[in-house]
């Protein structure tokens, strides 16, 4: 799990790494060759060693597992202890109301919970087993983790690994799985999105530009809001942003690649039209001297040379 430690900064290998930033850990590392820190565990283990596995003979490791449990619970977790003076399995009680649920994780291959890896096509459907699936929108041309059983189909967030979508298995291959949800109101809903749309800039223009938008492509209008939400942000700047929407509006061209690409030229064109700071002022105008560089000439006859000699080499 821990590769080097380098004076606090504690280096994962990748898969542990990626495990706890999907956790939400904050790791708390021992030193090497510190018995103050790492004394506690293996105080814990040289305890079950001594106490329980070194005067018991096991025919099996079920068996080695059920008499450990039962020893815990009577022995170890269920007397006073000398450190704390309290019952162990009563202070865990206490402290387990603090403990966080355990997330779903894409590491967990046990044979009850086995996840396959998908991707979402651009439509945004799954392949399983000849059939399609839909997962949310926003999961389009994306990969997600899938668990299927016998009847139910279960869709995973590869990150978090929390379930987005659930689908009852069809018998039928080749199959298209509809989406009630996605399809009701739909018309509704893409109106939702253009009001969404349009406060994203406070401009008068980008309003106009994205009612006509919506007319031309009222169809296409999820496409091009993702299209839109992806490529604008509220960073850009609005002066190149209004000159766009103007030549746009006048061009009569109201795809939001379009609109993009024409802020991206009125951009390098305002970059381009930057005064150029020459080296020597910001180097304080110190006069730079200028040396000519002469090139040696060698003589004709040092070239005729060498021609005449590979001429008479056999």
């Amino acid at each position: 799990m821990v590769v080097s430690e380098n004076r606090g900064d504690i280096i994962y290998t990748r898969d542990f790494k990626q495990f706890i930033e999907e956790m939400g850990l904050k790791m708390y590392v021992c030193r090497k060759n510190d018995p103050e820190s790492k004394g506690k565990i293996e105080n814990l283990i040289k305890f079950i060693k001594r106490n329980f596995l070194s005067v018991r003979d096991f025919e099996n490791i079920e068996e080695a597992k059920e008499r450990l449990l039962r020893w815990l619970n009577r022995r170890a977790n269920g007397k006073i202890s000398l450190a704390t003076r309290r019952i162990p399995q009563e202070m865990f009680s206490e402290e387990k109301v603090h403990l966080r649920v355990l997330k779903n994780s894409i590491y967990r291959k046990d044979t009850s919970n086995v996840r396959e890896r998908r991707k979402a096509d651009i439509m945004g459907q799954i392949s399983v087993n000849s059939c399609k699936y839909p997962v949310p929108l926003e999961y389009r041309d994306r990969e997600v983790d899938i668990y299927k059983t016998t009847e139910r189909l279960f869709i995973y967030d590869i990150r978090t690994g929390e379930q987005i979508a659930e689908h009852a298995i069809s018998p039928i291959p080749g199959s298209r799985i509809a989406n009630r949800a996605r399809c009701h109101h739909k018309e509704h809903s893409q109106r939702e999105l253009k009001e969404k749309l349009k406060r994203l800039f406070a401009l008068d223009s980008w309003s106009e530009f994205v009612d006509k938008n919506f007319r031309m492509y009222t169809r296409y209008f999820r496409d091009q809001y993702y299209e839109a939400i992806k490529k604008f942000s509220q960073e850009m700047e609005r002066e190149h942003l209004g000159q766009a929407i103007d030549l746009c509006l006048e061009n009569r061209t109201y795809t939001m690649a379009n609109l993009y690409d024409t802020y991206q030229y009125y951009q390098q064109e305002a970059e381009l039209a930057l005064p150029k700071v020459e080296i020597g002022s910001r180097l304080g105008d110190i006069p730079q001297e200028k040396k000519a560089f002469q090139v040696e000439k060698r003589d004709i006859g040092v070239y005729r040379a060498l021609v005449n000699a590979s001429e008479v080499r056999p």
